[in-house]
């Protein structure tokens, strides 16, 4: 895979972000058969590059292992091992006393799960119910990073999902250390008659056997809570129109729910598209440099004439009584192209410091219009426009012919 990027950032309170000229990645692919050694190489060469006056640099990030997935009909058990490595040849590196860097460090993990199964009804409808508890545990070798730059690594946040990833950071700048045990359960119930999933919950937590030393930032203290907050999650789609999902994430230390997201969703035949949503995030563990937010969402796509769309969103914050982000457009389509018009209002903090403060007098309100034409099936120009509706309008899938 070769990949080259380079952005101009609309926002004057966004910082440039690094290009990628270029990023080369090569990597084995195994079978993925059951009961059989699964090889693990990857090797990717990243240059990377900026206008404004920072670190720059190349990087060079590889692991290699091998897995041995044994999947049975009650369960699976997936063991894994191998070493990562990521080297750098920095430029302009005058906060950073190597201009050549690098860390490495083994990795193995243990992944299970077991599934068990009883036939239930509900209102004289057959169902399949469904017990998945899950284990996971992680272990991988501390290296001292505070002399690597940070290119394209974020701490991830917190949910389900993060159980069972082999790392807390996006990108390859960190080498994460872990000695971890993962715990989860989830449970399903879907229709006997045409496979649908109807309800999904799921719930679990981390157990830590050590701190964790390696921050995204240089000289950050380590994490050094014993567990990680609860998470979990619960969808229900009744049918093919109504679907709602809900997640959530609790802190027992110190009894405050972290976050919780709530959407509700309904889809037409026509393709109309309504969405409601509540949010609600304060600073969790690995990052308390997070704005406390509650926001209000709602969102449409809707068909009003032939091969016409309107379409819009708004975000509300309840914490500052203020609309953040309001977005509309119109769109038309026909059998072979679609052109889009959007606007687009949201608030610019680069007067107001880290966070925005609304109270601020000097606090602007941005507007942007963009256009957007798509040949069907050819891809087009203006690709920003379907990236923000499918980020704002949940359930909006770009429609290739």
């Amino acid at each position: 895979n070769l990949n080259v990027e380079q952005y101009q950032s609309l926002a004057d309170d966004i910082n440039e972000v690094y290009k990628r000229l270029p990023q080369l990645t090569g990597q084995y692919r195994s079978s993925g058969a059951p009961f059989e050694l699964q090889p693990i190489l990857l090797a990717q060469y990243s240059n990377f590059d900026a206008d404004e006056n920072v670190v720059t640099g190349e990087r060079v990030y590889s692991e290699g292992g091998v897995a041995f997935p044994m999947n049975w009909s009650y369960g699976f058990l997936k063991p894994t091992a191998k070493y990562r490595q990521v080297y750098y040849e920095l430029s302009d590196a005058v906060f950073f006393t190597d201009n050549s860097p690098s860390t490495g460090s083994a990795m193995a993990r243990l992944d299970g799960g077991l599934y068990f199964e009883r036939e239930t009804s509900f209102a004289g409808e057959g169902l399949l119910q469904t017990l998945e508890p899950r284990v996971y545990y992680l272990y991988s070798g501390y290296e001292n990073q505070q002399d690597q730059p940070d290119f394209d690594s974020a701490e991830l946040t917190f949910s389900y999902n993060q159980l069972f990833r082999e790392s807390r950071f996006s990108g390859h700048d960190r080498i994460d250390d872990a000695n971890r045990l993962s715990v989860g359960v989830g449970s399903q119930l879907i229709d006997s008659q045409n496979g649908q999933k109807l309800l999904g919950a799921n719930i679990g937590q981390i157990f830590y056997f050590r701190d964790r030393k390696v921050r995204l930032i240089p000289g950050a203290e380590p994490l050094d809570e014993s567990s990680s907050e609860i998470a979990a999650d619960l969808s229900f789609t009744p049918d093919r129109h109504l679907n709602f999902r809900t997640d959530m994430v609790y802190d027992p230390h110190d009894g405050d729910m972290d976050s919780t997201n709530v959407l509700a969703g309904y889809t037409m035949d026509s393709g109309a598209i309504f969405n409601l949503g509540y949010s609600y995030n304060r600073p969790q563990q690995q990052s308390r440099l997070q704005a406390e937010t509650e926001q209000m969402t709602a969102s449409t796509y809707l068909p009003v004439y032939t091969n016409w769309h309107l379409f819009g969103a708004i975000n509300y914050s309840l914490i500052d009584n203020q609309a953040i982000e309001q977005m509309l457009g119109v769109e038309y389509e026909n059998c072979c192209w679609i052109v889009r018009m959007m606007h687009l209002r949201y608030y610019d903090n680069d007067t107001s410091g880290f966070f925005p403060d609304f109270n601020n007098p000097d606090l602007e309100q941005e507007h942007t219009t963009q256009l957007q034409f798509v040949l069907k099936g050819m891809g087009g120009f203006g690709s920003r426009i379907t990236n923000i509706l499918e980020d704002m309008i949940r359930g909006y899938e770009e429609r290739e012919y």
